[in-house]
């Protein structure tokens, strides 16, 4: 059986199993898909007002270091993640997608 893998040198996948380096490819390409997915938003509706498909625009940064985002139907700005498990961290979310 042929072991290889996009991510990997021919030293490392020669000292694993095969399992081990479809994992690892698995784990990677989850973190590139995540980043990518982070990358881009998109709200259906306005947190703060409920208008429908708002027109929002980058407000800044939080103290946090988090994109903060304007609704220009009721001016008003939350942060991207706003409603999402890292919501209350003062972490960004990818420090916490490597720890």
């Amino acid at each position: 059986m042929t072991r290889t893998s996009k991510y990997l040198n021919q030293d490392t996948i020669a000292a694993l199993h095969s399992f081990q380096i479809e994992k690892i490819d698995r784990e990677i390409t989850d973190y590139l898909d995540t980043n990518n997915k982070m990358n881009t938003y998109h709200f259906e509706y306005c947190l703060k007002c409920g208008c429908y498909h708002p027109r929002l625009i980058k407000s800044g940064f939080a103290n946090s270091g988090k994109q903060m985002l304007r609704c220009k139907e009721c001016e008003k700005r939350f942060v991207v993640d706003c409603g999402q498990l890292t919501f209350y961290s003062h972490q960004d979310q990818l420090m916490l997608a490597y720890k």
